[in-house]
């Protein structure tokens, strides 16, 4: 598990797999609906910043920075987090580079959660 330390708070994972103690299931359904929510969120952000609606962009973003925190996706958190600012001050300048790191974040993310989920 100290493997993922670097993209992911080890002690909301713990903490969440605390919280279903005794339901074996609970740590991985948390973990399924937060993947199966994530890439409508992630096609909701680039569908707004495609069409320079920085607003909904924000918006969108700080929805799944808050998801991405829940599950101890913390440093995917940080990318929404830049998004969801970029997108409360109307600025699209960077959101190319934002959303790539999204994509990449998200990968590298979901794999390690499926892992921890087993």
């Amino acid at each position: 598990m100290d493997k993922y330390s670097d993209i992911l708070d080890l002690e909301i994972i713990a903490g969440l797999k605390e919280l279903g103690s005794g339901e074996e299931d609970f740590f991985k359904e948390v973990i399924d609906l937060y993947l199966e929510q994530a890439p409508g969120l992630i096609k909701e952000i680039k569908t707004n910043a495609f069409s320079a609606d920085a607003e909904k962009m924000g918006k969108s973003a700080h929805t799944l920075k808050g998801a991405s925190l829940n599950v101890g996706a913390k440093v995917f958190a940080e990318v929404c987090k830049a998004i969801e600012l970029d997108g409360k001050n109307n600025n699209l300048s960077d959101v190319a580079n934002n959303l790539l790191k999204l994509d990449e974040l998200f990968a590298i993310t979901k794999s390690a959660l499926l892992d921890l989920a087993g």
